[in-house]
């Protein structure tokens, strides 16, 4: 196979995702992997917390904070069902 020839895949939606956004979704949504990630959050006792993407196929995680977090709802709330994969927050 030519390395010309290699197909792209193009996420739909907003394409000002930041790169975390888009590192994530390009594993759970192009990978071999293909789920929605599960959403883990740790809060210290002064309320800081912290939030992760965990993939439920292979168990890699991305730490992201709340305004990536919040890029990942609106994109699997736009995109993510038609294809299903994205997060889950519920």
């Amino acid at each position: 196979m030519d390395d010309s020839t290699v197909a792209v895949f193009v996420l739909p939606g907003d394409p000002d995702l930041s790169p975390t956004v888009r590192q994530i979704l390009d594993h759970l949504c192009r990978g071999e992997c293909h789920a929605y990630g599960d959403i883990m959050e740790w809060c210290e006792s002064r309320g800081d917390c912290c939030h992760a993407v965990v993939c439920p196929a292979c168990a890699t995680q991305f730490v992201i904070d709340d305004e990536e977090m919040d890029e990942l709802r609106r994109w699997t709330d736009r995109e993510g069902h038609p294809l299903a994969c994205g997060v889950r927050w519920e």
